[in-house]
């Protein structure tokens, strides 16, 4: 099996840390099937895949292989930590001509677009060098400074995905010092795109996750829906210590998104790696994490990082109306102690 190494975000594993413990439930059943997990590392975390079928003959090797190899080609085309990657070249091309790109950047770049239309801009894949402004991704300035306001105000200049067009299978920058992330949706995207090709090749019976990004169908080998549990954000946890909230994945899709464990302080000050894409700023409220339902892990990815730039009343009113999504947030009260608040789909 190849081990990816290169990652999309080294100092970013958050999200990848939020889910999970995964809690699946066994009732006792007198139908079991076979199962076969596939494991490994990849955009600077780790994934395991759940197969149930009753199928002896099944090539394992070749399954393995196969999804090695799209992980591979989506981090050759996505990852900011790879140099000569699709997404690297695009962001040191200060051209203002067209750039042709592949079907799956494309895609990504799609519905990121539409998602950060729907948001209102709280979701935005540009913001790349606001992070690198304030000392995360691959190329920060680690110096412990906090950007000043003419600084920031210099970068807001050329943030946004209304400075782009796409004109499959082209995207065009409008300014020149454009420059995109994708590690807000990219493992969204893996997860769907590894699920949809289990579904061609007939499985039906399916557990995907990426680094907590997670898509499942079917039933697991004790013929019961997937039942996952959602970790308890808690600094010094770890994965599975405290489960917060269940729910059912009956072809749906997870991700969760926080801030608890990726950040840094300087001057007294907590430097979260969320980032407010309108005002430039890290955010700041007592949402310790978002997690986020759908029926594609990309737009659960997407949309639990908008969330997460809202206090909890705000994203509330926000996605009230949204028949695509549920939500859960966690919430730290002024005495530390954590409140659960979301909509349907969510259980304890």
């Amino acid at each position: 099996m190849i081990v990816l190494v290169s990652s999309f975000f080294k100092n970013q594993l958050i999200k990848a840390q939020l889910i999970l413990g995964f809690l699946f439930l066994f009732h006792s059943c007198s139908v079991r099937y076979d199962s076969h997990t596939i494991s490994g590392n990849t955009m600077g975390t780790t994934y395991l895949i759940k197969l149930v079928f009753n199928d002896n003959d099944l090539d394992k090797r070749k399954i393995e292989d196969s999804i090695d190899s799209i992980l591979f080609n989506l981090n050759q085309q996505m990852s900011t930590w790879i140099k000569g990657s699709e997404i690297s070249l695009f962001n040191k091309n200060m051209s203002l001509q067209p750039q042709k790109i592949s079907d799956d950047f494309f895609y990504v770049l799609k519905q990121g677009q539409l998602i950060y239309q729907e948001s209102e801009g709280l979701f935005d894949y540009t913001i790349f060098p606001i992070m690198d402004l304030w000392g995360f991704g691959p190329f920060a300035n680690k110096k412990e400074k906090i950007p000043n306001k003419d600084e920031i105000k210099d970068v807001l200049d050329f943030i946004g995905i209304d400075k782009i067009e796409l004109n499959y299978p082209y995207v065009k920058k409008l300014h020149p010092k454009l420059q995109l992330d994708l590690n807000a949706i990219a493992k969204g995207y893996a997860v769907d795109k590894i699920y949809n090709w289990l579904i061609d090749k007939g499985f039906s019976n399916i557990f995907v996750e990426i680094g907590g990004e997670i898509r499942c169908g079917g039933i697991n080998k004790l013929n019961n829906p997937w039942l996952v549990g959602i970790d308890t954000p808690l600094k010094d946890s770890f994965p599975g210590q405290k489960i917060a909230a269940k729910t059912i994945l009956k072809n749906k899709a997870l991700a969760t998104s926080g801030n608890y464990r990726n950040f840094r302080i300087e001057n007294n000050r907590v430097i979260n790696h969320t980032f407010n894409p309108i005002s430039g700023l890290p955010v700041e409220t007592n949402v310790l994490s978002v997690s986020v339902k759908s029926d594609e892990c990309l737009i659960a990815d997407a949309w639990a990082t908008a969330l997460m730039v809202l206090p909890y009343e705000e994203g509330m009113e926000k996605v009230k109306n949204n028949e695509v999504i549920e939500v859960l947030w966690v919430i730290s009260e002024d005495d530390n102690s954590l409140k659960y608040y979301h909509t349907k789909d969510f259980f304890y």
